[in-house]
């Protein structure tokens, strides 16, 4: 009976000392686990500071991207608001000197130019063409008005008589390019040639219609000659 006490004796502290050493074990891995999660928590706390200066980092220079950029802005806004007052400027003194230029041209004795135009008129209504190209400037590119060939084919083909019935000074159309001209909007009667089967195929009907033909042209001073010459012939300002 002794035996059997002493023996369950035995067993109850052997499993104590089991039981005691299970909880040591389980305290120890419990503290490892705690020691790997602090470490964790403390890389991730590194980590996140880290993060946290780089992106400090990176709003300060977007902030001085900011500010520059702004500063450019402001720059060109006060560039902008320069060119603006010297475009208005520009224009001011372009429309004040296109009035000028008009009322020069208004105020022009018109019969030097005038006489010009008739005198090549009736050139070309008696066949005279060879007086008819001494009225045309020497810069004309007109390739009919400054070749005496070429303006007797067309003339022959295309006017049986022409007359000027009207001259006047055109100062409609305001841009760079006519003020800088002196034109004038003419009326041209002309009585075209009959057509016959020898010249049939002469007659184009290009240039002139029977009857009235509005016409523009442009003169251009001869400075060797000191007169007015004829440069150019169109059908539109």
């Amino acid at each position: 009976m002794k035996k059997f006490i002493i023996v369950i004796i035995f067993v109850f502290l052997i499993a104590i000392l089991i039981s005691f050493n299970y909880l040591l074990w389980d305290r120890e891995k419990q503290l490892e686990n705690f020691k790997d999660l602090s470490n964790a928590k403390n890389l991730s706390i590194d980590t996140l500071g880290e993060k946290i200066d780089n992106l400090d980092k990176l709003n300060k220079e977007l902030n001085a991207r900011i500010d520059t950029l702004t500063s450019e802005n402001t720059d060109m806004k006060d560039n902008i608001s320069s060119l603006n007052n010297e475009n208005q400027q520009i224009k001011l003194e372009i429309a004040s000197k296109n009035q000028l230029i008009e009322m020069l041209k208004s105020n022009l004795n018109m019969e030097p130019f005038e006489s010009v135009i008739k005198k090549w008129v009736d050139a070309v209504n008696s066949k005279n063409y060879q007086s008819a190209i001494a009225l045309i400037s020497k810069n004309s590119k007109d390739e009919i008005l400054n070749n005496e060939e070429n303006l007797k084919s067309t003339c022959q083909s295309e006017i049986k008589a022409i007359r000027l019935k009207s001259t006047k000074l055109f100062t409609e159309i305001a841009d760079e390019e006519h003020l800088s001209k002196i034109q004038f909007k003419v009326i041209l009667e002309v009585d075209k040639p009959e057509v016959t089967d020898q010249n049939k195929e002469n007659v184009t009907d290009l240039l002139y219609k029977s009857g009235e033909n509005e016409k523009y042209i442009t003169m251009e001073f001869d400075a060797g000659a000191k007169e007015w010459r004829v440069l150019e012939l169109s059908d539109k300002p």
